[in-house]
């Protein structure tokens, strides 16, 4: 796992919780917290709600990358 990134989110505009991973599509821009830290932050390539699963385009990495939203929290953020 990659290390936490510094800073919760880039832009002033406050990031919001994601509750229900069906409400994220492609193209979305998401974090992926655990606590106060971000594991991950980039733009939703795929998503299969059934298997409580999304794929980022990793900001940090530019790696496609697998998020459970069972191990971690998902909050919508602008770029």
């Amino acid at each position: 796992m990659p290390s936490a990134c510094a800073s919760p989110s880039r832009s002033n505009a406050p990031a919001r919780r994601v509750r229900n991973v069906s409400s994220i599509h492609r193209g979305d821009y998401v974090e992926a917290r655990s606590g106060d830290e971000v594991y991950y932050r980039g733009e939703v390539r795929d998503t299969a709600p059934g298997l409580a699963t999304l794929w980022l385009n990793d900001e940090e990495t530019g790696m496609h990358t697998a998020v459970s939203t069972e191990d971690f929290t998902i909050w919508r953020t602008q770029r």
